[in-house]
């Protein structure tokens, strides 16, 4: 599991762990969730910056941090050499960018626990994220990947549905697990009967267009066509499996597809239609990197990709190129990025929803 991934599940976790009284077996979760979300709320830049005693404190308070927990999580912060504390309680962040909080959050987790149990338990929430999971599958599989006995795997399952880290229905006598930011109570026998139904072979074309979506963010619509093909394709579609985000402009129309999973996973932490904008910019980008010509601005790779994220989230503006003002203009209705004309038909763009993309 990549170490942002990771941070996201803690963070998701903490906050399912504070709805409920009590849950002893989740420590070192917790700890390193509270961490993740008291180090968010400290960010601003990656510049350094010092805040004051008392709003070190207010921000603690908002965090649901309470006194007495405070100065160990300030503690574990200062042994990851990620803050600084004066005499006086003034706070030093030290260029800590928001974006980059998830992966020091699973740095903090894994740095202070071997405890198997609880690593099982982000698993089995990333797991059952990908298709819905029989409760034997999932069983077996946690107890051989972190060695984990009969009885410790009931318990971790029946923790997790009491906690609601993970969601489940019962069919036909059997429970099937599930994330249910992705797949929805009143859908998931169809999803579950219809994944069950594939065969081998089918499953193993399935298994390869998650791998690319997983590695690229999103693929074609022929890609995803030349290797499921039409039928397998459309029994996919029925079930939500992908989303599918159309980017047009002058010469034609292209349609990517990506995983509802890329944006949701972990909670829905925006409003659908901001999640929608989302992908829609993810497949404007992944146009100008697959499809556009090198005369209208075409996207040189995944390094020159990362890049041109890097100065948006910076606020720093990009381009300019002809494909900046043909295929984002829906997006710019949207307020998601604001474009300025460069002359020529050319144009820079500024994003403005940076969280979009975060």
């Amino acid at each position: 599991m990549e170490k942002r991934t990771e941070g996201a599940w803690l963070i998701h976790h903490t906050k399912k762990i504070q709805d409920v009284t009590i849950a002893p077996d989740f420590e070192d979760i917790e700890l390193a969730g509270k961490c993740g979300l008291f180090l968010s709320s400290l960010a601003a830049s990656d510049e350094e910056s010092t805040l004051s005693k008392d709003k070190v404190e207010a921000i603690a308070k908002a965090s649901n941090i309470k006194k007495v927990e405070l100065a160990a999580i300030k503690g574990v912060l200062e042994d990851s050499q990620l803050i600084d504390t004066s005499k006086t309680g003034d706070v030093t962040v030290l260029g800590i960018t928001t974006s980059s909080v998830l992966s020091h959050t699973s740095d903090i987790f894994n740095n202070t626990t071997t405890d198997n149990f609880q690593k099982a338990s982000l698993e089995l929430a990333n797991y059952s994220s990908d298709t819905p999971i029989k409760d034997n599958i999932l069983k077996d599989y946690l107890g051989d990947t972190y060695k984990l006995a009969s009885k410790q795997t009931d318990s971790l399952l029946k923790q997790a549905e009491d906690i609601h880290l993970i969601d489940y229905e019962v069919f036909d006598n059997e429970k099937v697990y599930f994330n249910g930011n992705l797949f929805k109570h009143d859908a998931i026998e169809k999803t579950s009967k219809v994944l069950g139904s594939l065969s081998s072979s089918e499953m193993s074309k399935v298994s390869e267009v998650d791998a690319l979506l997983t590695e690229q963010g999103c693929i074609t619509y022929e890609k995803a066509h030349s290797i499921l093909g039409n039928n397998l394709l459309n029994k996919l579609q029925a079930i939500a499996m992908y989303d599918f985000n159309e980017v047009s402009n002058v010469t034609h129309t292209k349609i990517f597809i990506t995983k509802p999973s890329s944006f949701s996973k972990f909670g829905n932490p925006f409003e659908d239609d901001a999640l929608d904008l989302a992908k829609a910019f993810i497949a404007s980008l992944m146009y100008g990197m697959h499809i556009s010509s090198n005369s209208r601005g075409k996207i040189q790779g995944y390094s020159m990709l990362r890049n041109t994220l890097r100065k948006l989230l910076r606020g720093s503006k990009v381009g300019p190129c002809t494909a900046i003002g043909q295929d984002y203009q829906v997006l710019e209705l949207n307020r998601v990025i604001q474009l300025q004309s460069a002359g020529s038909g050319m144009y820079y763009m500024r994003l403005l929803k940076s969280i979009l993309v975060n």
